[in-house]
């Protein structure tokens, strides 16, 4: 048994190619996966706790990026053997005016401890910031004080939904929601409160605004209704 030939309309190069376009138009601009997301818990010498929320689309990004996209002041000195934190906001040292670890206390240093953490406990990082790689939900903590090389201060522990607050789910969507990118700008807690209160909400990544999905219905609905005229039409020739 032969095949049934197609129908004259579909046959044509014009047809093909509004189909072809449509079939783009219908691919999910909003099906996209979420954006990764890491959290930073940073200590202060005085005690100020703060945190910060890193969304990233690649798969994984270094602690000393993680640092950067949250937009935190850093200076940090580059060697063969890795990348030590002088400073971060107004804690420690300003290399290269001064030696990285500028201040010690006998054979110990008041310097950046670094750890990573899965929400239940710290562990202290014997590598370097830049060779630390940062996936989906991983969380760095930094705390300045006095240590040594096998640890220092320790920030609080948070968890990854604590830093990372989701907004309450709304039935419509918002009409004015301000563009935000990759970076979430830190929020600042006090330290008797860090384990008990989460920071502020932040604002929806604009990835994941219901906006973005107008072009998957737009692209279907001009699918169906090309298929619809050519039906009709090629119902009428053959009538």
């Amino acid at each position: 048994m032969n095949p049934l030939p197609l129908p004259s309309w579909l046959r044509r190069p014009t047809w093909l190619i509004l189909v072809l376009t449509a079939l783009v138009l219908a691919t999910p601009a909003g099906a996209q996966q979420p954006p990764n997301r890491a959290g930073l818990v940073i200590q202060y010498d005085d005690g100020r706790v703060e945190t910060a929320c890193v969304r990233f689309r690649e798969e994984t990004i270094s602690s000393l990026e993680l640092l950067e996209r949250a937009e935190v002041p850093v200076i940090a000195q580059g060697s063969a053997i890795g990348t030590a934190v002088c400073k971060i906001g107004g804690d420690g040292c300003d290399y290269p005016a001064e030696q990285c670890f500028c201040e010690r206390d006998g054979p110990r240093a008041v310097y950046w401890a670094f750890y990573t953490g899965d929400g239940s406990t710290w562990t202290y990082a014997v590598r370097s910031a830049a060779g630390v790689d940062v996936r989906d939900g991983d969380l760095n903590g930094w705390a300045w004080g006095l240590g040594d090389s096998s640890g220092g201060a320790q920030p609080p522990l948070l968890t990854i939904d604590e830093i990372c607050v989701e907004p309450p789910a709304t039935a419509l969507a918002p009409t004015n929601v301000p563009a935000t990118g990759t970076s979430i700008a830190p929020t600042t807690i006090s330290a008797a409160a860090a384990t008990t209160a989460p920071p502020s909400p932040t604002p929806a990544s604009p990835e994941t605004e219901p906006s973005a999905q107008w072009p998957s219905y737009l692209g279907f609905a001009v699918l169906a209704a090309m298929l619809l005229i050519g039906g009709a039409v090629a119902a009428r020739r053959r009538g």
